[in-house]
């Protein structure tokens, strides 16, 4: 059965309610110290930090998300490094079990939260925060939300805070792009806990209740399967089953990959019952949308820049698993 796709697109106003209400005295400390709130592993990310730098900023919707304790929503991490072969030793005794080092980046998944930290010179550093604070640069007035963990001081030049919702700024007009941002927004929303912003929850219903043509499919579909793996993670399979039930997205990923939203729910409600929890659903449903396709031909839904993702890498190993236990001989029946 297809979820009520009314999940994906409810409004700001039908969030304020119960647990999912974040209360109003959070935001009204948002300039003071000490305000957000870590887990373990986080505190672990933050101390191995310091081992190198004492500059580092988190930024963006992971600094609104860690006002909620609970919040899954890992930690976006940029460090002024002025001694990279400190920062390179350091990484050698890192804490972390398992990792993706690219150039200056580091990423890791830990309790089912996708962590990144970028290593940046003086110089880039102090380009990437004043863009980070430019209103032409955030699509999502959070997006320019900034935590020092030394000073325990945050910056929010878009007054993301003070709406206590998640407020639009720039609005992609393709939309694939559109599509992505969306998600984004919906996954941000659910993790911090925060309601939609009218405006864009409006946006939003609009862009998803138009049907697409065969034609321009693909990239609509392809846009979808990028965000998939966060959006799962973030915003959960009761908002991907609503969202497949969306006029743009059931026909995208039926016009590219040949399947119906009730085809989709029902085979990721058929694998969970399979494996049980043994997977997370963000793999689980990338294992669902992709497989098929993935068998195939991966060109144009699967390049590398994608498998720097530290979500779509984690939930891509995740769905490599589950196929690979479906070729054993205790479940080749029932793949």
């Amino acid at each position: 059965m297809i979820h009520d796709r009314r999940s994906f697109l409810r409004a700001g106003s039908l969030l304020v309610c119960g647990a999912l209400l974040r209360p109003a005295s959070i935001f009204a400390q948002a300039n003071t110290t000490g305000v957000l709130s870590f887990d373990a592993a986080e505190l672990k990310l933050l101390d191995f930090v310091s081992s190198y730098s004492s500059i580092a900023r988190i930024t963006g919707a992971s600094v609104l998300g860690h006002f909620r304790p609970d919040s899954n929503s890992g930690l976006r991490v940029l460090v002024q490094v002025t001694d990279f072969v400190k920062a390179a030793d350091s990484l050698l005794r890192t804490p972390f079990k398992r990792f993706y080092a690219k150039e200056n980046s580091l990423s890791f998944v830990a309790q089912n939260a996708g962590h990144v930290i970028e290593n940046l010179s003086a110089v880039d550093f102090a380009r990437r925060m004043a863009q980070l604070g430019g209103k032409e640069n955030a699509v999502f007035a959070h997006d320019a939300l900034s935590y020092d963990p030394v000073a325990e001081q945050l910056e929010d030049p878009l007054a993301a805070l003070s709406a206590n919702e998640i407020r639009l700024i720039n609005r992609p007009t393709k939309t694939p792009a559109a599509l992505a941002v969306a998600m984004r927004g919906t996954g941000d929303a659910r993790a911090a806990g925060v309601p939609e912003g009218s405006d864009f929850a409006t946006w939003k219903a609009q862009l998803v209740r138009v049907m697409t043509t065969a034609k321009a499919a693909q990239p609509i579909a392809a846009a979808f399967v990028r965000e998939l793996p966060a959006f799962a993670g973030l915003a959960g399979s009761d908002d991907v089953k609503s969202a497949l039930a969306t006029p743009l997205i059931s026909s995208a990923i039926k016009g590219a990959l040949g399947m119906t939203a009730k085809q989709a729910v029902g085979e990721f409600d058929r694998v969970r019952e399979i494996f049980g929890q043994s997977y997370p659903d963000s793999g689980v449903w990338l294992y669902v949308i992709l497989g098929k396709q993935v068998k195939r031909d991966t060109r144009g839904w699967i390049d590398p820049a994608l498998l720097e993702d530290v979500h779509w890498r984690e939930a891509f190993d995740t769905a490599s698993k589950i196929e690979a236990a479906f070729e054993t001989p205790e479940l080749k029946s029932q793949a």
